[in-house]
């Protein structure tokens, strides 16, 4: 068996790999241009995972008519795959989950004009430490104030959202900046 699997080997031949399972669908549209109902659409932008740290960035798009002024943190719930809201912390900056440069600034005053953005992010840890399932959050909803008006998060590429807790059950969220 070895030697007929070498054999294939060294003439370029290899086995078939299992095929990719395709992703759901998110629950917001992916295709042509997105709505802009409230005058704000959401997007995820980066994203870095390491070591179990993980952050992804997020953009908000003035696509209103009426300039948007920020001063603190976008505000953030997390849904499972049937958009069950999930038991999360939400805490502001990193909240001790890990030192990353800029994430613990303190939110200063930014307008963002019609066709404009603002950038922020939010980190989290996939640690399990508990026999219980992780927290798997596969939709976020952000408003960009407190008592703004949610909204879902768009991915950029159309790819599902993917925000694996483990047991930690906190997300941190860095303030607006540009």
């Amino acid at each position: 068996m070895v030697a007929a699997l070498a054999g294939l080997v060294g003439c370029g031949a290899r086995p078939e790999a299992a095929p990719v399972p395709q992703p759901v669908a998110l629950s917001t549209p992916t295709t042509g241009e997105p709505s802009c109902d409230t005058g704000l659409q959401f997007r995820m932008t980066t994203g870095d995972s390491a070591m179990g740290l993980r952050i992804r960035g997020i953009e908000v798009l003035n696509c209103g008519t009426e300039p948007l002024e920020l001063n603190g943190y976008p505000q953030v719930k997390l849904f499972d795959e049937d958009r069950q809201q999930l038991d999360v912390q939400v805490l502001d900056g990193s909240g001790g989950i890990s030192r990353v440069d800029g994430f613990d600034d303190p939110p200063q005053p930014i307008v963002v004009q019609p066709g404009e953005s603002a950038k922020s992010a939010f980190m989290w840890k996939n640690t399990n430490t508990s026999i219980d399932p992780p927290q798997l959050a596969r939709h976020a909803d952000f408003a960009a104030a407190p008592g703004g008006t949610f909204q879902p998060l768009l991915t950029s590429d159309g790819r599902d959202l993917y925000i694996d807790l483990g047991s930690t059950g906190r997300i941190g969220v860095r303030a607006w900046y540009r």
